[in-house]
């Protein structure tokens, strides 16, 4: 059977790269990157994977406590850094006097309220991107918190999964999703644009994450018909455009691909040849994105940028992987194994 997760995360990750570059720069010749990619995809399709993998992590760990440990070293050190390095590039991309800068009590709220995922209570530094088409430094870390949340269900989901059955359990995971869409439709003075935003969070993605750890556990029964559900799926995807069912079909839809992709191509593709280089990309682009808009290296030519962008983002993906993210795993962690046998 073919491994190809790190593949899938990694082109997952270079998705959301390039649909928030469109995004940050509003160059016309970057437009068809959100014309033809989705991050909206890319972003579900993460945490499709990540109840998979993340389930199988909780059922092969001797306690509870092994496993929190596990997740706290495979995410928060590379987590922190990335907020480190936020912190620094608006150090010196910040418009104020450096003396004023570090006098700004947003300027440590900033490190203070991200390193506990606390995101939206200071998305910006002072005197940083101010003039940018979005100032904050990085919009990408909402997820990460998200993840979190999901990772806390996991006993719960095992603990249904044995109780009333896994199918049982991935039906009122869905229901749970669309009921919270639901209550904040009705919830009033919230605009749909913060509808939108606040039915990304937990416990909003808790479906796609039940729908990844529902193949966790039953791979062998259901990768047999993986590839029918995506024909099923994909087409009925599309046809129910306008249709309230595409609620119930799209987490199916995305959930079948990804995963046929990551499990059912007749081919190995070895992306994780130099290392896991997913999770670094995700979180370090957008203030890279950022930093480079601000050195206006995109402005006399876009399409070389955006090569120097790739080269020097996978650059720092590979050093925050053999510097930060793999010395903090375990050495049993699969990871470091799957480094070592190579």
């Amino acid at each position: 059977m073919q491994n190809n997760f790190d593949a899938v995360r990694l082109g997952l990750a270079l998705v959301v790269v390039l649909c928030h570059l469109a995004v940050l720069t509003g160059l016309p010749s970057f437009q068809p990157f959100l014309t033809y990619l989705s991050a909206d995809f890319a972003v579900k399709g993460f945490f499709v994977l990540s109840g998979c993998l993340v389930t199988r992590s909780f059922l092969n760990s001797r306690s509870g406590l092994e496993y929190a440990e596990k997740r706290v070293r495979r995410i928060y050190p590379a987590y922190l850094t990335t907020i480190l390095v936020a912190w620094l590039l608006g150090l010196a991309a910040t418009a104020l006097p450096l003396s004023e800068f570090l006098r700004t009590p947003a300027s440590f709220k900033y490190l203070l309220a991200n390193a506990t995922f606390l995101n939206f209570l200071q998305p910006t530094l002072p005197g940083v991107f101010e003039h940018h088409r979005v100032p904050v430094m990085n919009a990408s870390l909402w997820t990460i918190k998200v993840e979190l949340c999901l990772y806390c269900c996991v006993p719960g989901l095992v603990f249904l999964f044995r109780r009333i059955g896994p199918y049982k359990t991935v039906v009122l995971a869905l229901a749970i999703a669309l009921v919270w869409e639901w209550l904040l439709g009705q919830a009033a003075g919230i605009s749909p644009k913060m509808v939108a935003e606040l039915s990304r969070q937990f416990p909003g993605m808790v479906h796609l994450f039940a729908l990844g750890a529902l193949f966790g556990v039953e791979e062998r029964r259901l990768g047999q018909y993986l590839g029918w559900v995506v024909l099923g799926a994909v087409p009925l995807f599309w046809l129910l455009h306008e249709h309230s069912l595409r609620a119930v079909v799209e987490p199916i839809c995305y959930a079948a691909v990804i995963l046929f992709l990551s499990t059912r191509l007749p081919i190995q593709l070895n992306a994780g040849k130099w290392g896991d280089l997913s999770y670094g990309t995700y979180l370090l682009h957008f203030p890279i994105i950022q930093m480079f808009i601000h050195a206006g290296l995109f402005q006399h030519n876009g399409w070389l940028g955006v090569v120097v962008l790739l080269v020097v983002l996978l650059g720092c993906a590979f050093l925050m992987w053999h510097g930060v993210e793999k010395p903090w795993l375990k050495r049993n962690s699969h990871y470091v194994a799957a480094q070592i046998s190579s």
